[in-house]
């Protein structure tokens, strides 16, 4: 039997899976690194509730004002 029909047969399954997980662990990471943002401004908005500030501040911004208009 020869191997190298049997590999070119495979391989763009093969290509098309290790692509597809690329994506998916990228899209995870993404939502995750999401998650932890709006965590720390959920927390700076707490925080800045607690303090009675007006406007909470966003942590590494140099103590600017977080931007409300979502």
């Amino acid at each position: 039997m020869d191997l190298l029909p049997v590999l070119g047969a495979l391989l763009p399954s093969a290509a098309v899976c290790a692509l597809f997980v690329v994506v998916v662990r990228k899209m995870i990471s993404a939502d995750r690194d999401e998650r932890a943002a709006q965590a720390r401004l959920e927390a700076a908005e707490r925080r800045a509730a607690r303090e009675g500030a007006a406007r909470p501040t966003v942590d590494g911004d140099g103590g600017r004002p977080a931007d409300d208009s979502r």
